[in-house]
C-alpha cells in the first residue's frame, strides 16, 4: 500500500510542476497585453499595460476643448471603465482553464467572489479525494483495526 501511495504523491507532484510551468507561461503572456479602448464618439483612446495600469490616454479630436470639466471627466471614466473591464476579461479568459467548475474568474476579479464558500469547497474536495485514495484506504484499515479514537 506504500508504494501507492508514493506513485501517487509523486504523480500528483509531477501534475503541479506541470500545471505550474503553464501557469507561469500565462502569466508572462499577459504582461504583453495590453487593454486598449476608444470611446464610441472616437474622441478618447484608453490604453492599459498587461498589470491594468493606465499606460497612456489619447485625445483623437480637439472636441475635448469644448467640453466641461466634469463631462470630460466623465468620458474619462467611461473609457476607462470600459478598458479595465476588457483587461479583467483577457486574465479569465487566459486563467479560465485551470479553474474548478464553477469558480467565476469574472466574479474574483471584481471583488464579488465568496472565498470562505471556495475554501470550504475545497476542504471537502480533498477530504473526498483522502476518503477514496490511497491514503484512505489506509486511514479505513486503521479505522478497522481500531487504530482512529479521534
Amino acid at each position: 500500500m506504500s508504494s501507492n501511495l508514493n506513485f501517487s504523491l509523486a504523480e500528483a507532484t509531477a501534475e503541479l510542476r506541470r500545471q505550474q510551468e503553464r501557469l507561469q507561461g500565462v502569466r508572462s503572456r499577459l504582461r504583453d497585453v495590453k487593454s486598449k479602448v476608444t470611446s464610441k464618439d472616437g474622441m478618447i483612446t484608453v490604453t492599459l499595460d498587461g498589470r491594468g495600469d493606465v499606460s497612456s490616454i489619447a485625445f483623437n479630436t480637439a472636441k475635448f476643448r469644448r467640453m466641461a470639466p466634469a463631462e470630460l471627466g466623465a468620458a474619462l471614466v467611461e473609457v476607462i471603465g470600459r478598458a479595465r473591464a476588457q483587461g479583467r476579461e483577457q486574465v479569465a479568459d487566459a486563467y479560465r482553464e485551470f479553474l474548478p467548475p464553477g469558480l467565476n474568474m469574472e466574479e474574483m476579479l471584481a471583488g464579488k467572489a465568496d472565498f470562505g464558500r471556495m475554501f470550504d469547497d475545497a476542504v471537502q474536495k480533498a477530504n473526498d479525494i483522502m476518503a477514496r485514495g490511497p491514503a484512505g484506504d489506509l486511514r479505513r484499515a486503521a479505522d478497522q483495526r481500531g487504530g482512529n479514537n479521534g
